[in-house]
């Protein structure tokens, strides 16, 4: 992957630009209104609404599953030969996270970006295998309707829908393209790794980027986000056999429409100062300058255990004198 893909804002950086570009325009605002201490104007107010707009993670243990050949055999998916041998090589994980943003009302967002890197590296190194969803689902995901996400014999992603929804997916354009992967939610023959995933975005653009890397990235562009919108993801990532925990470092942020916020600041724009004024020159530069994010680690204390394979539970449910359970495994 290269580097430019993975431009993170400077989450302190933008913080401080945005209380310094509402010192100003608060200021300049009261100027042109006479110096009357009143409520504040349009362009104080929007960059205020920016300021509280929030977006965090949720707890990416909620939804972490092993996968493994006898849990896809007890779904009736008999896996293909080749992900049999890796999963002699590997531990395969499904892990779901959530991002929960909160923009403030009036407030435009151009992207919504979130990346995860994972560790440890090296020979240990965590494996990104499926990137859920990735861009030629977006069409899909756009007609908002709900949908059961599950794994095939390939390891591969096919979507259930509702039979009462389902004629908003066949006719869809590029169906035909599509229509190996999508059943009904009846017909859909998969291990279930996320139900009820719905985005209600609006025409938005979606880029992910990151299969076979220890990192990965998505993109979400003019996404119309409300006030409940959650965005689920899904990581499908495989680690060496008998790794106990991984490391995970999240960012994740969304970039107001330089578009909306040169509109609110009209009446102030000419008079900003110029490290201010110069970083409206570019729209990509100014809306990063001014993104709103968070970064969350798990590590350390908060490494993520990965969940034992049910496999490796047998022998606790069925001891025998040639494998008795252990102190401490129960």
């Amino acid at each position: 992957m290269t580097n430019h893909k993975f431009n993170l804002p400077n989450f302190d950086r933008a913080e401080d630009l945005l209380n310094d570009l509402f010192e100003v325009v608060n200021s300049k605002e009261s100027e042109l209104a006479g110096g009357e201490i009143q409520e504040l104007k349009r362009g104080a107010t929007a960059i205020q609404r920016l300021k509280e707009t929030t977006i965090t993670f949720g707890n990416p243990r909620s939804r972490l599953i092993p996968l493994t050949a006898e849990g896809f055999e007890e779904k009736g998916v008999e896996l293909n030969y080749e992900i049999k041998q890796l999963m002699k090589q590997f531990d395969f994980y499904s892990m779901v996270v959530s991002i929960d943003p909160k923009p403030q009302p009036s407030v435009l967002i151009s992207k919504l970006e979130c990346q995860l890197n994972f560790a440890p590296q090296g020979k240990e190194e965590v494996i990104v295998h499926r990137i859920i969803p990735d861009s030629k689902w977006q069409t899909v995901l756009k007609t908002g309707v709900n949908l059961n996400l599950g794994l095939d014999a390939n390891l591969e992603v096919g979507f259930g829908v509702d039979v009462s929804e389902f004629t908003k997916i066949v006719n869809l354009p590029d169906y035909d393209k599509l229509k190996a992967n999508i059943k009904t939610k009846n017909e859909l023959k998969t291990f279930i790794v996320l139900d009820s995933l719905n985005y209600r975005l609006g025409k938005f653009n979606l880029f992910a980027q990151g299969e076979d890397n220890s990192r990965c990235y998505w993109r979400l562009e003019k996404p119309e986000i409300q006030d409940k919108s959650t965005v689920k993801f899904d990581i499908i990532f495989k680690v060496p056999k008998g790794l106990e925990s991984v490391d995970l470092i999240g960012n994740v942020w969304i970039e107001p429409s330089i578009d909306w916020l040169n509109s609110e600041l009209i009446d102030v724009m000419s008079t900003l100062p110029g490290h201010l004024k110069n970083l409206f020159g570019s729209k990509d530069q100014a809306a990063k300058s001014f993104a709103v994010g968070v970064k969350e680690e798990w590590i350390d204390e908060k490494q993520i255990i990965l969940p034992k394979r049910l496999s490796e539970k047998s022998h606790l449910l069925h001891p025998s004198p040639l494998n008795p359970p252990k102190l401490g495994d129960f």
